[in-house]
């Protein structure tokens, strides 16, 4: 997920707008990158680490960031959605199908949330 993030490009007046090259993956070399409709994260992850880096680096792609926030076993739930054991973060591309829906009622219908909105 995070290099898919790194591949899209950073919304002008974002803290990490820099100038960049986009890297496109050579066999979609003539495609833009794809963007995430959200992402969906375990707050319980260990090490934190892990998964600290993805609400910056989401926020200068206005990207939304939903953050799970279940005592233990919030990671175990994001594993149960995409058939593995556990998983700490989840990215959404849109798609239009029912799972976008939800992501997109949860949202309120925003195409962007303020990461420092969601934070603790």
């Amino acid at each position: 997920m995070t290099r898919l993030l790194e591949r899209m490009p950073a919304v002008h007046g974002s803290i990490s707008s820099r100038p960049q090259n986009p890297t496109y993956c050579s066999r979609n070399a003539k495609q833009p990158p794809l963007r995430l409709q959200a992402i969906l994260i375990a707050k319980d992850c260990n090490p934190r680490g892990l998964t600290k880096h993805l609400p910056i680096l989401a926020s200068s792609r206005e990207v939304p960031v939903i953050f799970l926030k279940d005592k233990p076993g919030g990671s175990f739930k994001l594993g149960e959605i995409v058939n593995l054991k556990t998983a700490m973060a989840i990215g959404f591309k849109p798609r239009g199908n029912s799972i976008n829906k939800l992501i997109g009622e949860i949202l309120g219908g925003n195409d962007c949330v303020p990461v420092n909105d969601v934070c603790e």
